[in-house]
């Protein structure tokens, strides 16, 4: 016979939901999990995430006045041992973990289609993958080599910042008062670019080495976003519409 118990039936109720919030539980946990492991692949292979030289060398030299102090000591040879052997481990980490910037890696090459579309409060620039052919490969360098570079920039503006992924190459430029920057960006197919328009001065189609692009003026900073060989580019900067233009038409590969 069932078990109309009602004591009996709450129990079991009870004990489902248990289960079923257990489960929830664990479902977000390997969801999370996921999340937290793309995001580590991520860091790890940001050049901003690798010790700079100047680290390095506080390191080695903090590391040779300790090795020297110990010595002094002559005490805890053993330990010392282990210290110079847990520091040699470290730098051949560090020096592993530095040397997968320069890799070589392979890359999708994708046949796209640019769109630009003006809406009331943003422009957007788009690239759509439309085949899944592979083919090519990239080489990741610091000095930019096998790569866009801007070739032409205005007169006393010098690099202030870098960065280098897999998806987003990005060069800030910066003049000698540091009142007026200009930031170059590269990405690859896997981004959009969202231009502010919304009460934009002037926003128009411009012509970049062949190519369609959107320029706007906004706030005295002008923009200019564009496509080519499959990568999508943007120009920022309190400058005027001729030097936007020439940096655009600047970009180059070098190899």
């Amino acid at each position: 016979m069932p078990n109309n118990n009602p004591e009996g039936i709450k129990k079991l109720n009870e004990v489902y939901e248990n289960c079923l919030f257990s489960l929830a539980m664990h479902n977000l946990a390997r969801e999370d999990g996921k999340i937290f492991l793309e995001e580590n692949t991520q860091l790890k292979i940001d050049p901003h995430n690798l010790p700079s030289p100047e680290n390095m060398k506080r390191f080695t030299r903090l590391l040779d006045e300790h090795l020297r102090n110990l010595k002094k000591s002559q005490k805890g040879s053993h330990i010392l041992r282990i210290f110079k052997r847990t520091a040699i481990a470290l730098m051949a980490v560090i020096i592993s973990f530095s040397a997968m910037i320069a890799s070589v890696h392979a890359f999708r090459v994708q046949v796209l289609n640019f769109l630009i579309g003006i809406e009331p409060k943003y422009t957007s620039l788009q690239l759509n993958d439309n085949s899944n052919n592979t083919q090519g490969a990239e080489q990741l360098i610091v000095n930019w080599t096998n790569t866009y570079v801007p070739t032409y920039m205005p007169d006393g503006y010098e690099v202030g910042s870098i960065t280098y992924t897999d998806s987003i190459k990005k060069l800030i430029f910066e003049n000698s008062d540091y009142n007026s920057i200009i930031t170059y960006t590269e990405y690859d197919s896997t981004n959009t670019i969202a231009v502010d328009t919304e009460g934009a001065s002037l926003i128009e189609k411009v012509n970049i080495n062949g190519q369609d692009g959107t320029l706007s003026i906004k706030d005295s900073v002008t923009s200019i976003a564009w496509t080519m060989d499959n990568h999508l580019f943007s120009i920022q900067g309190q400058i005027n519409k001729s030097e936007a233009v020439k940096i655009a038409e600047g970009v180059k590969f070098v190899k």
